[in-house]
């Protein structure tokens, strides 16, 4: 939200102009597109859409000892053919959603076509690999919401687009609320993820009609008030508020989609993986609750 620099905060506004949106089926692939054209819109950017689709033949050197060349040959065959099966539904789901959306224009070119632009990218191989390499070269990449009891979208993809791109990422919730960032929460930290993470998204800020700051009291040593990250933010020409909780009731990854929730944001800044990603797998930790439990678009930085 612009507060007193009004026109001049408008021409320093920064952009994001490459988006990777990565579409794994036809059913999950809805919320990332929509996800990454909400988004994209504002800032008139290009999304890539890629498919990865396993590539059998990379399946043979994990087959168990004793499985015999027919039942290799077996798995293969229903690997490939469920691979064009999500081929298909992913396709046909991106062909629906550029036909649904005006004024997006489907084009591998970049120059020639204003407004957002889009374009479809398939490839053969492990999807957190090429995702992992491919991301590099946007400014972002968004990726669905792991589902409880679905292959689909692989958690090791998403953590491979968040700590192997050098890029952040947005997670595309399982269903979409209305709106995608109208108002944003910003996790507040003072760690250099977190850092990081609201660096990139200083994009996002400045096109957001309202931010607040939610930041959990006493806040962990050491410390950086949450004043601070308003003042900070107020030299972007971006106005924020702060909401506070008692960290000693509640969950911090909880109590941040929580309080998110509560002054009805409808997406979520955070910094990711802080602390130690093997005592967060072993313990649980803030970053992987959001990770599993997000409602709303998260955008995270490692």
């Amino acid at each position: 939200m612009r507060s007193t620099q009004g026109a001049n905060a408008t021409k320093g506004t920064m952009a994001m102009k490459t988006i990777l949106a990565c579409v794994s089926s036809g059913d999950s692939g809805r919320n990332v597109l929509e996800t990454a054209w909400r988004v994209g819109s504002r800032f008139d950017a290009h999304i890539e859409v890629l498919h990865v689709r396993a590539d059998p033949r990379g399946l043979v050197p994990y087959t168990g000892e004793g499985m015999d060349g027919s039942m290799i040959e077996e798995i293969m065959e229903v690997t490939e053919r469920e691979g064009g099966e999500r081929l298909r539904a992913a396709k046909q789901a991106f062909d629906s959603f550029c036909h649904e959306k005006t004024g997006l224009t489907v084009t591998n070119s970049p120059g020639g076509a204003t407004g957002t632009t889009i374009s479809w990218r398939e490839e053969n191989g492990r999807e957190d690999e090429i995702v992992a390499i491919r991301g590099r070269l946007f400014d972002f990449t968004v990726v669905g919401r792991p589902v409880r009891d679905a292959a689909l979208p692989s958690p090791i993809t998403l953590e491979a687009a968040l700590l192997d791109t050098g890029r952040p990422i947005l997670i595309a919730p399982p269903t979409m609320l209305p709106v995608t960032g109208s108002h944003v929460a910003v996790a507040w930290e003072s760690s250099p993820e977190a850092a990081r993470a609201l660096s990139a998204a200083i994009p996002i800020l400045e096109k957001a009609d309202k931010v607040t700051l939610v930041s959990a009291d006493p806040v962990e040593p050491p410390s950086i008030p949450a004043s601070e990250g308003v003042a900070r933010l107020a030299w972007s020409g971006i106005s924020a508020s702060v909401v506070t909780f008692d960290v000693t009731q509640e969950e911090i990854g909880a109590a941040y989609l929580k309080h998110a929730n509560q002054v009805s944001a409808d997406m979520l800044i955070k910094g990711a993986y802080s602390r130690s990603r093997v005592r967060q797998m072993i313990l649980g930790g803030r970053t992987r609750h959001i990770i599993s439990h997000t409602e709303i678009p998260v955008f995270l930085s490692h």
